[in-house]
């Protein structure tokens, strides 16, 4: 079996229809079998709802929504704030790759169902703030930390035990929940904010367990290799393969949640009440389940690195469109295109993940690949508010993330092939 060390020809090791458990050699159902169906695309049901309060939602999605109000109750700048919001994507970032040695380790059910708890707590805590800038980036730090399995990295983790030919249908589908929650939550968080308060609103956005409990039931544990041979993490991570997913993906973070969290201010200075800016933002939502259930149908079909060029470029094009468009008619365009690249990239990383290296390092290559893209998104954010604050707008900043996106572009075409689904073996570049 590959390991992916190959820089011409980065082998993948995929075990046959679905990962097996530690100790057992026998092969489970195949997937979309008369005795495996119900239990394997129930948990992407579950798993998509499990999504739609993750992390990524509950403190991305959101967060533009708050941006007034709590400037106008303790004065804090944009970007100050937006500096809690990179606190969030820097603990991320840390956190992920131990997340995946977590997982690989003891499995995904007892990972996620601590850090659904420990996320539920902590967004239900953010109702009481106190004016020191400390708490409000203490709690959104201690989100990635304790709570940072509640994620596409999570519930990625359970796709692959479950599924190999059918790969990214499945992926598409159960990440359709961050989608989902980028739709309700803006408006949702919005209506409480008008209706009751900005403190209520955050008590009210709580998670809840049955949608990990479905999911994660009777999914496999620790994956082990056939061979039995150690893996050979550092020299998967050198592999060209590797080094130009984690650039791509970098880029992408930064444009596409630089943008995201900036959407609604942006949309309220361009002269939308921000009622409506928050409904706006919620298409975005509405693009990424659209875009996820395409793109899960066309991964399993077209070499995922040409698809993430085109999404790559659409982000950059969505960073002009905001840089010079005019008019009510670009906000609704704009949160569409951005929408479908969000409905992406996180689909790439565990999809590439999955077909480039062994499924035995599945949680700690994708671990650090996530941290790495999360690394870019903690960047974007605070890029946009600083061009705003400093640079007299939003259009330099944004200049830069266009560039970002070609770049991104370039890098997903020079990705190598990899070997087709359910094959043990590399194929050449």
């Amino acid at each position: 079996m590959g390991s992916g060390l190959d820089e011409t020809a980065p082998s993948t090791s995929i075990l046959a229809g679905h990962a097996l458990p530690t100790g057992l050699d026998a092969e489970p159902d195949a997937e979309g079998s008369a005795a495996g169906f119900d239990r394997d695309w129930l948990a992407v049901g579950a798993s998509a709802v499990g999504l739609i309060l993750s992390t990524g939602p509950l403190a991305v999605y959101s967060f533009g929504v708050f941006v007034r109000p709590l400037t106008a109750e303790f004065g804090w700048t944009r970007t100050s704030l937006f500096a809690a919001l990179s606190f969030f994507q820097f603990g991320m970032a840390f956190s992920s790759p131990l997340w995946g040695v977590l997982l690989d380790r003891f499995g995904p059910r007892r990972v996620l169902l601590f850090s659904t708890v420990a996320l539920s707590l902590l967004v239900a805590s953010l109702g009481l703030l106190t004016p020191h800038l400390w708490h409000l980036y203490l709690v959104f730090l201690g989100i990635p930390l304790l709570g940072g399995a509640a994620s596409p990295l999570g519930y990625s983790a359970i796709m692959v035990r479950r599924f190999d030919q059918k790969l990214g249908f499945a992926l598409g589908l159960a990440l359709m929940g961050v989608g989902l929650g980028g739709a309700i939550l803006p408006p949702l968080a919005q209506f409480l904010l008008s209706e009751f308060s900005w403190r209520t609103a955050y008590v009210a956005l709580v998670v809840s367990l049955p949608g990990v409990l479905v999911a994660s039931r009777k999914v496999p544990g620790p994956v082990r290799r056939r061979t039995g041979a150690p893996l050979q993490i550092g020299a998967m991570l050198r592999t060209r393969a590797y080094i130009l997913m984690s650039v791509a993906f970098v880029l992408l973070g930064v444009v596409t949640v630089g943008v995201l969290a900036n959407f609604v201010p942006m949309m309220v200075d361009h002269g939308f009440t921000p009622a409506a800016a928050a409904s706006i933002a919620g298409l975005s939502g509405l693009a990424v389940v659209v875009a996820r259930g395409g793109l899960g149908w066309v991964l399993d079909r077209v070499h995922a690195p040409y698809v993430l060029a085109v999404v790559s470029v659409i982000a950059g094009g969505v960073a002009l469109l905001l840089a010079y468009g005019d008019g009510p008619a670009v906000g609704y365009i704009a949160a569409v295109l951005l929408g479908s690249a969000i409905g992406a990239e996180v689909d790439f990383v565990s999809y590439l993940v999955r077909r480039y290296f062994d499924q035995a390092a599945f949680g700690r290559l994708y671990g650090i690949a996530f941290g790495l893209y999360i690394l870019g998104t903690a960047l974007g954010p605070i890029t946009l508010g600083y061009s705003f604050d400093h640079l007299g707008g939003y259009r330099p900043g944004l200049l830069l993330f266009a560039v970002l996106g070609l770049a991104s572009a370039a890098a997903a075409l020079a990705m190598p092939r990899y070997a087709a689904p359910a094959r043990g073996h590399a194929v050449p570049a």
